[in-house]
C-alpha cells in the first residue's frame, strides 16, 4: 500500500514544475489583480460617503471654517485620510502580488523554453 502511494507522489510530468502549479499561481495572480481594484473602489466610496456625512454635519457652514477647527481636522484624518491611505496601500500590495507572480511565472516559462 505504501508503494502505491510513493508511485503516485513520484509521478510528475516533465513539463510541470515540481514545487508549484502554474495554473493555481495564475489564478491567484488574477484574483489578486481583480481584488485590488475592488478594494480601491470600495475605499474611495467610503471616503466619498464620509465627505457627504461631513457636509451634513456642517449644516451649511463653509468648509474653510470647518477645516480650521482641530476636532474637525481629527475627524477628517480618522474618517477620510486614514481609510484612503489604507485602501491605497492594500491596492499597491495586491497589485504587486499580481504583477510579481506573473513576472515569476514568465521568467520560469522562458527558462524552460531555453532548456528545450
Amino acid at each position: 500500500m505504501t508503494e502505491q502511494m510513493v508511485e503516485q507522489v513520484v509521478e510528475v510530468e516533465d513539463d510541470e514544475p515540481i514545487y508549484y502549479k502554474p495554473r493555481s499561481l495564475t489564478l491567484v495572480s488574477t484574483i489578486s489583480g481583480i481584488l485590488s481594484w475592488v478594494v480601491l473602489v470600495v475605499f474611495i466610496a467610503v471616503v466619498i460617503a464620509q465627505y457627504f456625512v461631513l457636509q451634513q454635519l456642517a449644516q451649511g457652514a463653509p468648509m474653510t471654517t470647518l477645516i480650521a477647527n482641530p476636532q474637525v481636522q481629527n475627524w477628517i484624518y480618522t474618517n477620510m485620510v486614514f481609510p484612503l491611505l489604507n485602501g491605497l496601500s492594500l491596492f499597491f500590495i495586491l497589485q504587486g502580488v499580481s504583477i510579481g507572480l506573473n513576472v515569476l511565472l514568465e521568467i520560469d516559462f522562458n527558462a524552460r523554453e531555453a532548456k528545450n
